[in-house]
C-alpha cells in the first residue's frame, strides 16, 4: 500500500469541477483519506460547495501526475486531472462528502478509520469534486492524499 498526493487547481469559473482521480487499466483500490480544499486568490465574500460524487467517465482535463509521500514507492497507477473543461458522467445519487464553506476559508478533511472515500478497483470508476455552487468566479486549490490497495 502506497500513499501520494494529488494536487489540483482550477481557473476561475463559476461551476466547473475542480478535479477527478480514477482507478485505470490496471485497477488498484483507491482510498481518499485526506483532503484540504480552498482558494489562492483574492477571495469574495462567497459561498463555494465542494461535492465529491462517484463517475463512470472522467470527462476531460489536464492530467496530473500523483507523487509518492515515500519516494521509495512506484508511481501510481491512479490518473487524475484538473480544470475540466468536460464534466464527468456523475453517478446519480453518488454523493459521498459535501463541504460548504465561505471562499475566504480554508478547509481540511481527514476520514476517521474505515471512513475514507474508496474508488473500486474497476477501469475508469472515480471520483470528481464538482462545484456546483459558487459566488464569483474563485480560483480553488485542493491537495488530495490517496492510498493504493
Amino acid at each position: 500500500m502506497a500513499n501520494y498526493s494529488i494536487e489540483l487547481a482550477r481557473t476561475s469559473s463559476t461551476a466547473a469541477s475542480l478535479g477527478t482521480f480514477q482507478a485505470t487499466a490496471t485497477p488498484r483500490r483507491i482510498k481518499l483519506y485526506e483532503c484540504t480544499v480552498g482558494q489562492d486568490n483574492t477571495p469574495g465574500d462567497n459561498t463555494l460547495k465542494y461535492v465529491f460524487q462517484r463517475f463512470s467517465a472522467a470527462g476531460t482535463s489536464t492530467a496530473v501526475t500523483p507523487q509518492p509521500l515515500d519516494v521509495a514507492d512506484a508511481p501510481a497507477l491512479t490518473a487524475a486531472g484538473q480544470n475540466n473543461t468536460v464534466e464527468p458522467t456523475y453517478t446519480a445519487g453518488a454523493v459521498l462528502l459535501v463541504i460548504s464553506l465561505n471562499q475566504r476559508a480554508t478547509f481540511r478533511w481527514v476520514a476517521p478509520p474505515g471512513g475514507e472515500l474508496v474508488v473500486p478497483a474497476t477501469n475508469a470508476a472515480g471520483i470528481g469534486i464538482a462545484t456546483p455552487v459558487a459566488g464569483g468566479t474563485p480560483t480553488i486549490t485542493g491537495d488530495l492524499k490517496i492510498q493504493e490497495q
